[in-house]
């Protein structure tokens, strides 16, 4: 996944008393991790019980990712979990190395190796991959979740968000298997995943949008910069364009997944396109 350049040009008509994220308070003040780590395990165990049910024929049917079968997207997760834990290992240590040994084509190989396993190799890679995240997250608990990373210049606390973010995302892209096994975004994804991913994923909308959540009417300006809570009428005020759905569809729309029902998009009362999205943006430094 690529970076991409950061517009910097500040959303108009915020709430003042918010700051933006730049501000936010670091790592070790994060009252949501255990939260976060529960949801991640959460995720894993649906997944490996999804696995569970796979014959032959389902893991080398195809994905919701191009090139990629099921057998693919399941070794990925197993791989990036055993890679996130060792980034974690590393920094209890003092240490820091690369995300993947090899660099990116140690990854691919990985992936491309891992593919052609049997169900029960599958469930057990994943399953070996959630007790040694397990093991790091205990270890870290104690080491510090500052610790500095390789993984986007970050912390571990980073390295979880990302593992939160790579199984959650990934449980949901087995194509058929994904709707036969409830696991889309819409069945999946909590608030506190959209409202994550909502920040995470703003760096890939060209500019500023106010978003509308069905669910309670909540009103959120997001852009590049980050995300705050939106002023009455902002859209209306700062010729903004509406982005209104349910959390689940406008985080699966900006992560570039299959909505549910697509979001709609409106500008001064009238219908438009939603906007163009630029590239993922795990290849640049994590904001804060």
């Amino acid at each position: 996944m690529t970076g991409t350049t950061q517009d910097t040009t500040a959303p108009h008509a915020v709430d003042p008393a918010r700051t933006g994220p730049l501000d936010a308070p670091p790592a070790t003040g994060r009252e949501d991790l255990p939260a976060v780590r529960r949801d991640a395990a959460t995720a894993l165990r649906a997944l490996i019980e999804a696995a569970q049910d796979l014959d032959d024929d389902s893991l080398g049917s195809p994905s919701s990712l191009d090139g990629w079968t099921v057998g693919h997207v399941l070794s990925h997760v197993a791989m990036v979990g055993e890679a996130l834990a060792r980034q974690a290992e590393l920094a209890a240590q003092g240490e820091t190395a690369e995300v993947y040994e090899g660099g990116a084509e140690g990854r691919a190989a990985g992936i491309e190796a891992g593919a052609h396993r049997t169900r029960d190799e599958h469930v057990a890679a994943l399953t070996a991959a959630g007790t040694r995240l397990e093991a790091a997250w205990s270890l870290t608990d104690s080491t510090g979740w500052d610790a500095p990373v390789t993984y986007r210049e970050g912390t571990v606390a980073d390295v979880l968000d990302c593992w939160w973010r790579e199984v959650r995302i990934h449980a949901t892209d087995l194509g058929e298997v994904s709707a036969a096994q409830r696991l889309t975004p819409s069945q999946t994804w909590g608030l506190a995943f959209t409202d994550h991913l909502l920040d995470f994923l703003s760096p890939r909308l060209p500019g500023p949008v106010v978003t509308v959540r069905h669910e309670d009417g909540a009103r959120s300006v997001v852009g590049p910069e980050g995300v705050w809570p939106a002023v009455e009428n902002t859209s209306t005020d700062d010729g903004l364009t509406t982005v209104a759905g349910s959390a689940a569809d406008v985080a699966a729309w900006l992560a570039g997944r299959a909505t549910a029902t697509d979001p709609t998009a409106h500008r001064h009362g009238e219908t438009v396109d939603l906007p163009t999205l630029g590239p993922w943006p795990s290849g640049v430094p994590v904001r804060r």
